[in-house]
């Protein structure tokens, strides 16, 4: 299962500097291109850099679509092929399995049902009409290029959906991370920000942290999350830690606990997996004001019994905002893993490989390439 997320929010570009525009496109002497684009969703608080990365050939004649059929009878879908010219085509789309089309959809649910349930169909086909799908890659990067930078969008908010997909760099020795967007919903005015994120987690025994919780507040729980590798083609691992902040009182160290004791059933010293619907902070959340921030001369005037401190609170407004941070916080199991974790054949040492050419390079390599040294 690969890392996804959901955010509810408004699209925004970003502020475009000369290393940081959003929307690239890159030319190669080979004849590929790729495109990027890079806009944020304000989620409440939350301020989340998305991408649409895509490429194809210049020469269009030479691109290829390359999906799966929708499962049908029972039958799993099936690889195949769609030339670059019938990419558009509503039937070849419509024969694509959901998971592999992008989608852009610039009016409601809500709104489209109005006009279905009435036997509108002029009303209907204009709200089918804002609804875009694509099979390409490059369509979708550009439509979505269009609808972030237009005036028209700025007051609307949208679900944003796609997979979390990390990378490794070899040579920094670094992991890194990006929120690549699939599908795009307008939604309710009214529909409450949301940043979720479901996480693949597989960690070893006792993986939390949780022994300054009762002061900061704060526990984590480290372990590791599965990723593709496009250079050697493989599934490799790369070390995660998640967030857990359910409050300093005893509901909330009860909660702590349970985590532990969720994270500590172990049989043997192979690691185990879990799914975790986990939500994703990026940006300054708002607190509530305690005694301690309130300034000097407030702090004596309700120790003077002047005034009391949930006036002195409510008067400085009730909250503040805090430092900026970016963590994953788990909010609880993921669809599928209520009964808590599951094993897997995996050990620690399969969890700390690292992605390496030359690694591959050597286990590819012919056993009797040498055979004349040998004999």
């Amino acid at each position: 299962m690969s890392n996804t997320f959901s955010f509810v929010g408004y699209l925004k570009p970003i502020k475009e500097k000369e290393n940081f525009k959003g929307f690239t496109t890159t030319k190669f002497d080979s004849g590929w291109m790729t495109e990027r684009l890079r806009f944020n969703v304000i989620a409440g608080d939350n301020r989340h850099l998305v991408e649409v990365n895509a490429g194809r050939w210049q020469q269009e004649d030479k691109n290829v679509i390359y999906g799966f059929t929708k499962p049908e009878n029972g039958k799993k879908g099936e690889l195949f092929q769609i030339p670059w010219n019938e990419r558009k085509n509503p039937d070849m789309i419509n024969k694509m399995a959901g998971w592999r089309v992008f989608t852009v959809d610039l009016d409601t649910y809500n709104h489209r049902q109005e006009p279905e349930q009435s036997g509108d169909t002029e009303g209907l086909a204009k709200a089918n009409s804002r609804r875009k799908h694509f099979l390409a890659g490059t369509d979708f990067c550009e439509y979505v290029n269009k609808v972030v930078n237009s005036d028209k969008i700025k007051d609307m908010k949208f679900r944003v959906n796609g997979t979390v997909n990390y990378t490794y760099s070899e040579k920094n020795d670094r992991y890194y991370s990006t929120y690549e967007v699939t599908k795009i919903y307008r939604v309710d005015d009214d529909k409450e920000p949301e940043s979720t994120v479901n996480i693949d987690f597989y960690f070893a025994e006792n993986p939390v942290d949780s022994e300054d919780y009762a002061e900061t507040g704060k526990a984590i729980a480290n372990g590791y999350t599965a990723f593709y590798d496009n250079s050697t083609k493989k599934n490799w691992y790369c070390p995660i830690s998640l967030v857990m902040r359910f409050g300093t009182d005893d509901k909330g160290k009860k909660k702590v606990k349970g985590w532990e004791k969720i994270f500590g059933k172990f049989e043997d010293d192979t690691i185990r997996r879990m799914v975790l619907e986990c939500e994703q902070i990026d940006g300054a959340q708002k607190v509530d004001i305690s005694y301690d921030d309130l300034s000097d001369n407030t702090k004596e005037m309700i120790d003077f019994g002047i005034i009391s401190l949930e006036d002195a609170i409510k008067d400085a407004g009730g909250s503040v905002y805090d430092d900026t941070i970016h963590e994953i916080r788990i909010k609880g199991p993921g669809k599928g893993f209520s009964k808590g974790s599951e094993t897997t054949v995996y050990s620690l040492e399969d969890m700390k490989k690292k992605p390496s050419k030359e690694v591959e390079k050597e286990k590819n390599t012919d056993l009797f390439d040498d055979e004349d040294d040998i004999l």
